[in-house]
């Protein structure tokens, strides 16, 4: 029988702890992948983005419930808080790079967060077949980052975080799984970026529209005008898109009962939480549970 909470790691096999604000973390894929016959069970990283880069072989990257293919050569990108899962062919051969996501607001990296869409909750898999230089660059690129991080694994030095935005930069040109990037809006998109980072820390506590735009000292008028110039949904949307996303993965992977769920989404009593999950999915939270949506 399934608990009632995701297994949550600082990184995999660790017990979870706050993570720094300048966090970043890289190791081969062997190293770990090894100790547990290539499979790495479900999981979750409060607070982490992974990039895996598959150099030779291949993963089976399952994320909310969502398995992508990645083939060597590709890097893949596993968002902040999705319970996550790879199933990596023997041998498979790359980089696993985990890093804050309040690094993300680095002046280096910032400008690719909103190209690369990094601070979505959907993840994505950028093939490198057609550019083999560019997955040379980045196997060396990592490479020489762990290498650096490990000689002071108490610090980030700057030339890491530099390095860090080459990589992304490269990662920009392979398309973004398809996707073209994404134009600079300007201050729109850091208020809309700043946005989402505060929702992801406060969904379950139901702040109004207004609270959110008092943190990020600005109107709620203004807060709109750029949610809806960036992604088309109100706030109030994408607050309740993310309370729907957080549900999902409770009824997914664990066996918590829906007025556990209900509880730990914030929500002031089950019957309320019944009624949001169905408004929004046209199931009931068992229905979808059963369906295995």
């Amino acid at each position: 029988m399934p608990g009632t909470d995701f297994a949550r790691y600082a990184l995999y096999g660790e017990s979870p702890s706050a993570v720094p604000a300048e966090f970043l973390h890289i190791e081969d894929i062997p190293s770990r992948a090894r100790l547990y016959d290539w499979v790495i069970a479900p999981h979750i990283h409060k607070g982490i983005l992974q990039l895996l880069l598959i150099v030779e072989g291949s993963a089976r990257v399952t994320i909310d419930g969502d398995e992508l293919e990645a083939r060597a050569p590709a890097l893949a990108l596993v968002p902040a808080g999705s319970v996550h899962a790879f199933r990596f062919a023997a041998d498979t051969r790359g980089w696993v790079v985990s890093l804050a996501m309040d690094l993300l607001s680095d002046p280096r990296l910032a400008p690719y967060v909103d190209r690369l869409h990094l601070t979505t909750p959907t993840g994505a898999i950028l093939d490198l077949a057609a550019l083999p230089r560019d997955a040379v660059r980045l196997d060396w690129l990592f490479g020489d980052m762990a290498e650096r991080l490990a000689q002071a694994p108490a610090l980030v030095p700057d030339i890491a975080v530099a390095m860090l935005a080459v990589c992304l930069s490269i990662a920009e040109g392979a398309g973004a799984g398809g996707r073209g990037p994404a134009e600079r809006h300007g201050g729109s998109g850091q208020l809309v970026r700043a946005f989402l980072a505060q929702v992801e820390r406060n969904f379950a506590r139901h702040w109004p529209v207004s609270t959110y735009a008092d943190a990020l000292a600005t109107t709620a008028a203004t807060l709109t005008r750029a949610c809806r110039k960036e992604t088309g949904l109100a706030p109030a949307a994408l607050i309740h898109d993310r309370l729907l996303l957080e549900a999902r993965r409770y009824l997914r992977h664990t066996g918590a009962s829906s007025r556990q769920i209900s509880e730990r989404l914030g929500f002031a009593d089950p019957a309320y939480f019944a009624r949001f999950f169905k408004a929004r999915t046209g199931q009931t939270a068992s229905a979808w549970r059963m369906k295995g949506d």
